[in-house]
């Protein structure tokens, strides 16, 4: 009996503590709506909502689907614009909303790009023999081996070199009466490439040379070696290869959707693993007019200078530009934790001013370029408008549950814009269901949390896509293929290469957001479900989407720890 006594206690307490949250929550009911939701009395046009769980709306009273937690009446909505959605300033505090007002600003954005050193293709040299002969003795033995102009790299014998020397001693014999014939063999030599030191060497001494040495044109690296002593060499074959190597260039590679954003003479920033924590910098010096047909990236080039020798050619560089986009007027940036994204016109909730209760209105707007956390806004919006920043999904979520226009139900004064469908082939669609089937495999392994089954069924995914040809596609369809494609691709290869599921489920996130893009381009045979979901915790609270063929939210993000945190977003 005690038992029962306790147990009942501990209801009476959990229902007391329910009953004040929901005042707090939602601005207060009267004693007497508190009794009435006790005794379950339901009037007309009551709605019913948890004190802890405030997405909670039924019109019946009862239980808390989510704590077990007894409903209370949920206090109206006393705005009149029915585009408006009201919370009372409680629960605007516990959801912790904030806003900032936006301004016209100049867009910039940080762009990270990949890339490695290079030699500067300016600065290499071929020596080569300006005459035929044999390779007597060779100073340089190795590739890499540092060179100054003027040194010595190999003797040569020319049996060539060994009959001018004696046409010219011949000539000088006979100069004062034949000076022209002197003139001519010291021009012979000299288009052997002797040098006039040489030639008055070989005056001088009055005997004929039998080897000549083969000095450094300028300094550098040797990058290739092609002969070894005792080679026979023909006139104008490369002896050696030499690069000078304390002038460097650095080569990024930049998307299609980054080359607006950089123009010559940008400075970036760089690194090496091999320095940690030391920063180069170098400036736009040369932008590929070519678009690479296989990875669809443009080499930006930077050149370098190298005087301590640290850069070496072939190393990876991670780089950083500080870019600002070519415009004539500033334009509104807002954060995007404020855009409920929905394509090129998405969503964004502004702040009713001069208002005593805080008050909400959603707003379609146009989105412009993707900056490094923010949207341009080219339609929607006007200078000094209050966003929401935080707390975005709580709201919509509010005007959901209240039947307000809303991200999924867009009704009074929004223009939506219809998702046109690309006309694709039979053997497109087939494969592409391949690629979503296989898609829901890694989804249900990462519900159940099992890693190696999400690997395994990854690979798996991405033998399916490989399987696309981009010669399945005509014209739109092509296009929009091949500007998507890369991104899912590579998002799956970092899920391969990742070492752990919570890795994994990052990659996981734009791996969705790909696909679901894709879906709602290219659809799926009828008979085929897809659902969007969405849960506003996932990604570090920036919220993710996941496609599932049920309407059961099984969440993939989170598993076991919050399995049903979720919602159905719509129906692909």
């Amino acid at each position: 009996m005690e038992k029962y006594i306790k147990s009942y206690g501990t209801l009476v307490i959990v229902f007391v503590v329910g009953v004040f949250m929901g005042w707090l929550f939602f601005g207060g009911e009267s004693t007497s709506e508190e009794m009435s939701s006790t005794h379950h009395e339901h009037t007309e046009g009551t709605f019913y909502t948890c004190s802890m769980h405030p997405q909670i709306h039924q019109k019946d009273p009862g239980n808390c689907p989510l704590c077990g937690m007894k409903l209370i009446p949920e206090s109206g909505d006393t705005s009149v614009d029915v585009n408006h959605i009201t919370l009372s300033k409680s629960a605007t505090a516990l959801a912790n909303i904030q806003t900032t007002s936006v301004l016209k600003s100049s867009p910039k954005k940080v762009l990270q790009m990949q890339g490695k050193i290079a030699v500067d293709e300016r600065r290499t040299y071929a020596q080569a023999s300006h005459i035929a002969g044999r390779i007597e003795k060779s100073y340089v033995n190795y590739i890499g081996e540092k060179i100054k102009k003027g040194q010595k790299l190999a003797t040569l014998y020319s049996p060539q070199l060994v009959t001018a020397q004696r046409e010219y001693f011949e000539a000088k014999k006979v100069k004062d009466s034949n000076p022209q014939l002197l003139r001519s063999a010291i021009e012979k030599l000299r288009l052997w490439k002797l040098s006039e030191k040489q030639i008055r060497e070989i005056d001088k001494s009055g005997k004929v040379k039998t080897v000549f040495d083969i000095r450094a044109d300028i300094s550098g690296v040797i990058t290739q070696l092609n002969v070894l002593e005792g080679d026979h060499v023909m006139q104008g074959k490369i002896l050696y290869e030499v690069a000078d190597l304390s002038r460097l260039w650095v080569k990024f590679d930049a998307y299609e959707s980054d080359l607006a954003w950089v123009k010559v003479g940008d400075q970036i920033s760089f690194t090496v693993t091999s320095y940690p924590g030391e920063t180069f910098t170098t400036k736009v010096s040369f932008i590929d007019p070519f678009i690479n047909p296989k990875t669809r990236v443009a080499s930006v080039r930077g050149n370098v200078v190298n005087r301590e020798h640290k850069l070496k050619p072939e190393m990876f560089v991670n780089g950083k530009i500080q870019a600002e986009l070519p415009v004539n007027n500033e334009v509104i940036v807002v954060p995007k934790s404020s855009v409920m994204w929905t394509g090129p016109r998405s969503v964004v909730y502004v702040k009713v001013p001069n208002v005593d209760t805080p008050t909400f209105e959603m707003k379609e707007v146009v989105l412009g370029a993707e900056l490094t956390n923010s949207y341009i806004i080219k339609k929607g919006l006007k200078d000094g408008d209050r966003v929401v920043t935080q707390g975005t999904y709580t709201v919509d979520a509010a005007a959901q549950l209240k039947g307000k226009p809303s991200m999924i139900s867009q009704k009074i004064g929004v223009e939506t814009e219809p998702t046109s469908t690309y006309e694709v082939s039979a053997q497109f669609a087939a494969s592409f269901k391949k690629v979503y089937q296989n898609y829901l495999l890694v989804k249900d392994a990462f519900v159940a949390s099992d890693d190696k089954r999400a690997e395994e069924f990854t690979i798996t995914l991405q033998k399916s896509l490989n399987t696309i040809s981009m010669h399945m596609l005509q014209g739109d369809a092509h296009m929009f293929w091949m500007k998507t494609s890369p991104n899912l691709k590579m998002n799956l290869n970092e899920m391969v290469k990742a070492d752990n599921i919570d890795t994994r489920r990052r990659f996981f996130v734009q791996v969705s957001k790909e696909l679901s893009d894709m879906i709602q381009r290219f659809g799926l045979s009828k008979n085929e479900k897809v659902y969007l979901m969405y849960c506003p915790m996932a990604n570090d609270d920036m919220g993710a989407s996941w496609l599932s063929n049920t309407k059961e939210v099984l969440n993939p993000y989170y598993g076991d720890m919050m399995l049903k945190c979720g919602e159905i977003k719509k129906e692909i």
